[in-house]
């Protein structure tokens, strides 16, 4: 395998074990290919020019608020913005000789040490979210290489579906959920952060309608969405985590007869189920003789199974 290789598997490898701080993390791994000072990773939305996210390396923190007001000299995130998924050099952009006369040098980047730039900007238009990569040296006599932005190429979109990777794995791993379900990051708007393929796939295929870049419906809205389609929506943070499935049979139990399914399906008896749910144990037949109705089967080996499907 080439290092580069290499680079893109470790970067998988730390999506799954890694426990926090992974774009940081993942920003450093990327220096086994190329060589930089320091780097920012912003994440933000196609139609806004700020970052909901930013984790900077090697840089002082105050960076990343400082680069935000410079949108009106830097003409680096403009030129990013016409190439999309495609590594600029600064220089490339401007010349050396204006770029170090100018007032976005002289203003802002000479005051960090910041002398060489590369960059990326990977948006999704599925969902109206945005990255940002970008790298530094720190001497002015160090340019990057053409090699150097064509690393960076390939890299980006490694970077970025390994984020997504790592956030949703390490999501689900705190969030009791069933194989099915596909996740997504929201707002109280409906606004993407994160989102699964599936999920927006779910969305497509739902909604033949839908306009990308938010939810076709509201975050608080926990009933049925449309025929065949289910969601809930949990506070994560100021974020809301939406999980979106296709109705599947045991969708169409009430709460208490999905009660009935947990006690029963563990082997419990009329009566120790009844004691646990704290009812009598003909209230247990009864709402078990309505499930085997609606699931249209006839003993609770056929519903064990059919609870074990869709785990």
């Amino acid at each position: 395998m080439s290092n580069i290789d290499i680079c893109i598997a470790d970067l998988y490898r730390l999506a799954a074990t890694s426990s926090s701080d992974y774009r940081r993390r993942a920003l450093a791994q990327i220096a086994q290919v190329i060589d930089f000072d320091g780097a920012l990773w912003g994440c933000g939305r196609l139609d806004s020019d700020s970052f909901h996210s930013v984790d900077v390396l090697g840089v002082d923190e105050t960076y990343s608020s400082a680069l935000a007001q410079t949108k009106t000299i830097n003409p680096f995130f403009e030129a990013l913005k016409k190439q999309p998924g495609v590594t600029l050099d600064m220089s490339s952009v401007l010349a050396d000789e204006l770029f170090y006369s100018s007032s976005v040098y002289i203003d802002f980047f000479s005051q960090y040490g910041v002398e060489r730039i590369i960059g990326i900007l990977l948006p999704d238009a599925s969902t109206g979210i945005v990255d940002l990569i970008s790298l530094y040296r720190f001497e002015k006599h160090n340019p990057f290489s053409l090699n150097d932005t064509q690393n960076l190429d390939r890299l980006g979109f490694h970077l970025v579906s390994s984020a997504s990777h790592y956030y949703f794995l390490h999501l689900t791993q705190r969030k009791k959920s069933h194989a099915q379900e596909a996740l997504a990051i929201c707002d109280k708007y409906g606004l993407f952060f994160e989102a699964q393929p599936r999920f927006m796939a779910l969305l497509r295929q739902y909604y033949p309608q839908y306009s990308s870049g938010h939810l076709p419906f509201s975050v608080f809205d926990h009933a049925l969405l449309e025929k065949g389609l289910q969601m809930t929506s949990n506070a994560f943070g100021d974020l809301y985590c939406i999980a979106l499935w296709e109705t599947r049979t045991v969708d169409l139990l009430s709460l208490r007869e999905k009660e009935v399914v947990k006690w029963v399906t563990k082997g419990l008896s009329f009566k120790e189920a009844a004691r646990e749910m704290g009812v009598a144990p003909s209230t247990v037949s009864n709402h078990l003789y309505k499930i085997y109705r609606k699931l249209n089967i006839a003993s609770r080996t056929e519903l064990a199974q059919l609870e074990t499907q869709t785990q």
